[in-house]
């Protein structure tokens, strides 16, 4: 008899799994019970890590949960009751009866990057909640690259010149954070906004830093610092010593090559934006900051910018013009640092690319939420 009462209630019990997961129960529509999830909402965790805990919690008992895994092949049931069908998963709560399951995933791979969801039943209700899996990976070691247009042969510079230096941490997940030093102390001055592209999961992202190099410089380093969860210690750096170029006293300084090359005109320009910028429907957030790039390519001498808000000419908020080049022409980039207003509504952003041979703009039309 014991054991018919078993079977019978094994048998409900999968009964009620499979509608689950054939959606024949409806989601919950009442606000009166909310699904907590410990963390809550989304947690980072490096490739390898052990013993990851990720929890559901409601104030009522459960019906049941289902938990829907990145990297599994099916949803499944957490339970203290039943074994979890993936390896190296295993339940972790106070079970059903406490409101509260979970699971544990023993060692984390790159495949557990996404969405985890639970999908609990009180009453005959459906109630979700769901935790962001971020498997962090670390991004190349960080570089430092000097504008094209900037004469430094033999790694010197001369005094009282404008560097203008790029710092490129590519391909981590998520984006690192960098930041500039001169011998150690942090530089916050003539320092652009941080601009983010991200793909499959991967974000690249740079800044330009521009300075006057002035006589006290001379045997000091310029580093550039990457923070990242993934790398060893927490950040990676990559530093740029500053020489002084020597002065001539007899006016007779070294011959410089004209560059004799015709005149070509860039490519139409690019502007985008950056992948850190928040936005819902195309639209960004009154108050937020957009943070955009423009981009000129193969153009001899290089593009220079103008920037508008519909009439309206920029000055502020634009880092230093970073050129590179190549057999094809010069690539100049700039980005813009720009505090959205809701007045801003529906005008347009332009960016103007000027050049001997003509000008061409692209444009961002502006739409804002409150």
């Amino acid at each position: 008899m014991q054991r018919t009462e078993m079977c019978i209630s094994e048998m409900r019990f999968s009964v009620v799994v499979v509608a689950m997961l054939l959606g024949v129960f409806a989601v919950g529509c009442s606000d009166a019970i909310q699904v907590i999830t410990e963390p809550a909402g989304q947690v980072t965790v490096a490739e390898g890590q052990r013993n990851v805990n990720l929890l559901c919690i409601v104030e009522e008992p459960m019906d049941f949960c289902i938990v829907k895994v990145p990297g599994a092949p099916a949803p499944f049931a957490a339970s203290d009751k039943l074994p979890a069908p993936v390896e190296g998963i295993k339940f972790y709560g106070l079970g059903w009866s406490k409101g509260s399951c979970g699971i544990t995933i023993d060692t984390i791979k790159p495949t557990h990057d996404g969405p985890f969801e639970c999908t609990v039943s009180v009453k005959g209700q459906t109630y979700k909640g769901q935790i962001d899996i971020t498997v962090s990976v670390a991004p190349e070691p960080p570089k430092i690259e000097l504008a094209s247009n900037v004469d430094s042969r033999n790694g010197e510079f001369e005094f009282g010149k404008k560097v203008t230096m790029k710092c490129v941490s590519r391909d981590g997940w998520p984006g690192a954070k960098l930041s500039w030093y001169l011998d150690g102390v942090r530089l916050t001055d003539d320092v652009g906004a941080e601009y983010s592209e991200t793909f499959n999961r991967r974000t690249t992202v740079e800044q330009i830093y521009r300075r006057a190099i002035a006589v006290e410089d001379n045997r000091k380093q310029v580093t550039c610092r990457a923070e990242h969860p993934a790398y060893p210690g927490g950040f990676m750096e990559t530093s740029l010593p500053i020489k002084l170029k020597k002065v001539y006293t007899n006016d007779k300084q070294p011959a410089q090559k004209e560059d004799l090359t015709e005149l070509v005109k860039p490519k139409a320009p690019k502007m985008t934006v950056s992948s850190e910028v928040a936005q819902q429907n195309g639209a960004f957030k009154a108050g937020s900051e957009l943070v955009v790039q423009c981009i000129s390519r193969d153009g001899n001498p290089p593009a220079g910018f103008l920037w508008f808000l519909n009439d309206q000419l920029i000055y502020e908020g634009l880092s230093a013009p970073f050129v590179s080049k190549n057999f094809r022409g010069n690539t100049v980039q700039q980005t813009l640092t720009y505090r959205l207003k809701a007045a801003d509504d529906g005008k347009t952003l332009i960016c103007k690319a000027r050049h001997p041979q003509g000008s061409e703009e692209t444009r961002l039309k502006i739409s804002t939420y409150n």
